[in-house]
């Protein structure tokens, strides 16, 4: 195998490549990169077997070959060279890979790729299509909210689910739920639940355009493909909650303020919150909002936030750290928090109707 190519044609594709490659070094095959070159493509895997990342792209090699090298450390190398052509050539008996540079020469173990396993996925016959723009919506909008090693595994990830004309995801840690709905107008219905490493790195990868992303799913597996990279996933297996029943309806005491503001007297305010709980009250006064906090060590600190409407009785508490992370994933300058009772679930609404926020409160 012999072939040259420039520096920024391969160092994002290197860094999502490491990223996905198995850390844990069970199989250390699974730690490489499997690169697979012929006179008109290059292609670049990588796979931990719970989720695989393809790149291919457009290039002439001067010598077809395939041979597997230590991810991060390709990855590694090829960031901290300098701007230009990059050459890659196998050694005589294959057991380095040999890598130069206009600064110099690097030489890199190998693993035969006969040896790197195979991603099988049943091919669905109903494909997808939607644009990269929308995915990452349903992500960015969503992801915040996933567990992160939760004894419940299937909330470790987003549920997603098409029905009738629309494409919904959503995610739940249990104290926080945000759920995005986008239409979709074809046949078919789905769902399954996307890991949170897949979402991560999915978020890395999506182009930030109006591509087309096609993707299908079936029962144990989801596969997004662009015109540039293929990425495989298995779905987490359990069933998710009805996330429905949390969301709370009917009417509620609803409140709208500044989202900036709110945040600034947040961060203050927490500072002396107990390390525990880390909860904070909220409750009217008059046309402003009280927010407050105290701990065991019997400190205290208040601050009055003035509202652009206000409810008479509304007073409930929440985590700082849910809410911040809630009024940091809007942009919108005024948000409102509808109350149904101080140990109810409340909502925070933007201007964005296909946005569900619901947060758990605190019972201080």
């Amino acid at each position: 195998m012999k072939l040259s190519i420039n520096k920024e044609q391969i160092i994002t594709q290197l860094q999502s490549l490491a990223a996905v490659a198995d850390k844990k070094q069970t199989l250390p095959i699974l730690s490489n990169i499997l690169i697979k070159a012929d006179e008109e493509e290059i292609a670049f895997k990588s796979t931990d077997l719970e989720v695989e990342l393809e790149f291919v792209i457009a290039h002439k090699s001067e010598i077809p070959g395939e041979i597997t090298v230590p991810a991060k450390k390709i990855a590694d190398i090829i960031k901290e060279l300098p701007d230009g052509q990059i050459h890659f050539e196998l050694n005589e008996d294959t057991t380095k890979l040999v890598i130069k540079s206009s600064s110099g020469r690097y030489n890199l173990s190998t693993i035969p790729a006969s040896d790197y396993p195979d991603f099988d996925v049943v091919k669905s016959d109903q494909v997808y299509k939607t644009t990269s723009e929308s995915l990452i919506a349903l992500m960015q909008k969503t992801s915040f909210a996933m567990a992160n090693q939760d004894w419940r595994h299937y909330l470790n990830g987003c549920f997603f689910q098409k029905n009738l004309n629309d494409l919904v995801m959503v995610a739940t840690d249990a104290h926080r739920l945000a759920t995005y709905t986008l239409p979709l107008e074809q046949e078919g219905e789905f769902s399954g639940i996307i890991p949170r490493k897949t979402i991560i790195e999915l978020l890395k990868i999506l182009p930030k355009s109006d591509e087309v992303v096609s993707f299908y799913i079936n029962a144990n597996n989801i596969v997004f493909m662009s015109k540039n990279f293929t990425f495989k996933s298995k779905l987490v297996d359990g069933n998710y909650p009805n996330y429905n029943q949390v969301i709370p309806s009917g009417e509620g005491l609803e409140i709208t303020v500044n989202r900036k503001q709110l945040l600034d007297a947040l961060s203050r305010v927490s500072v002396l919150s107990s390390e525990k709980f880390k909860g904070v009250k909220l409750n009217t006064k008059d046309e402003s909002l009280d927010v407050s906090a105290h701990n065991p060590e019997q400190e205290s600190a208040e601050e009055l936030v003035p509202l652009t409407k206000s409810a008479e009785g509304f007073d409930i508490a929440f985590n700082v750290n849910y809410l911040r992370e809630v009024l940091t994933n809007i942009e919108d300058e005024y948000i409102s928090l509808v109350s149904y009772g101080p140990d109810k679930s409340a909502i925070i609404k933007s201007s964005d109707l296909d946005q569900t926020l619901v947060l758990m409160p605190l019972l201080l």
